[in-house]
């Protein structure tokens, strides 16, 4: 019996000591002073969330010398991903297209789209080792990779390529037609090949203009990162841009949280110190002015 009470004694409670109240918009746990969480799938926080993207695509592609390739690979017709024909049977007789509301089967699309994040990385491992071995080393540097929903409800991806210098624009082009040769091996479909150079910015903008107002009837991206279709980094950025640029979605919320606290905004260059110091000594915080005469946390 003693053991018994020393095994049920040393069981953790039922009841998280460190969460402090719930997201007022979601209900999710909150473990920290604010009233809204942090996930992106929370109707409140989504916005802001959506708006970090964009910020953080604009800001670390303005910086790329030269021009970019934006490429796209689709997922595969309807031969492999059928239409569901009780979602459009309104319509009539009719040609299927996403743009009429005409969505692919349910299970169909579940199955591609919880698998399209895994396939996407075997391929462009293989495209981008193929391209290296011929063009050499340097000639391909993803600069970016951004997921969608298309209308019809399954995912595509979009690749954005450096194109500055001579080895960069041979690789670049091999990379394309690779992806569009590969492709239907991974279970994919379209892979766009006619592409043209263009500015960074330009990329920028096309890829973040459903991001936060939608674009065309698209969802935008808040609403349609809510999805559990959709893969766990929607928005990749290059680490050698974010290393050079310092614009992170970590330091885009701590700029938030110092204009809330301080009323200040900071260049880029005191953001990433004041984020710098904040990692460099854990359980440190943000205080406000007239708060600095208040007592140390407890255990200090």
């Amino acid at each position: 019996m003693a053991n018994r009470r020393n095994v049920c004694s040393a069981r953790r409670p039922l009841v998280d000591p460190s969460v402090v109240g719930r997201c007022r918009s979601c209900g999710r746990r909150l473990y920290g002073r604010g009233k809204v969480c942090r996930s992106r799938r929370c109707p409140e926080y989504g916005p802001v969330w959506a708006g970090d993207q964009r910020q953080k695509l604009f800001r670390n592609l303005e910086t790329l010398r030269g021009d970019i390739l934006l490429s796209a690979v689709t997922a595969p017709g309807a031969d492999e991903l059928p239409w569901d024909e009780q979602a459009c049977a309104a319509l009539g007789e009719h040609k299927h297209s996403g743009k009429l509301g005409c969505r692919v089967d349910r299970v169909a699309a579940r199955a591609w789209n919880d698998s399209a994040a895994e396939r996407w990385r075997r391929l462009h491992r293989r495209a981008y080792q193929e391209t290296v071995k011929k063009v050499g080393k340097g000639s391909v540097w993803l600069v970016a990779r951004v997921w969608e929903m298309q209308a019809r409800g399954v995912l595509h991806v979009h690749p954005v390529l450096a194109y500055g210098t001579a080895r960069q624009m041979a690789g670049a082009r091999l990379y394309v037609e690779r992806l569009a040769e590969l492709a239907p091996q991974y279970g994919f479909g379209f892979a766009e090949r006619k592409v043209r150079p263009q500015p960074a910015q330009n990329a920028a903008a096309y890829l973040s203009s459903y991001f936060v107002k939608g674009k065309r009837g698209k969802e935008t991206l808040w609403e349609s990162a809510r999805s559990p279709a959709m893969p766990r980094s929607i928005v990749h950025v290059s680490v050698k841009l974010t290393m050079q640029t310092g614009c992170t979605m970590r330091v885009l919320r701590l700029k938030r949280a110092i204009y809330y606290v301080w009323r200040a905004t900071l260049p880029p260059d005191e953001l990433r110190a004041v984020s710098t110091i904040l990692q460099a000594f854990p359980g440190a915080e943000l205080v406000a002015p007239g708060d600095l005469d208040r007592a140390p946390p407890q255990g200090a």
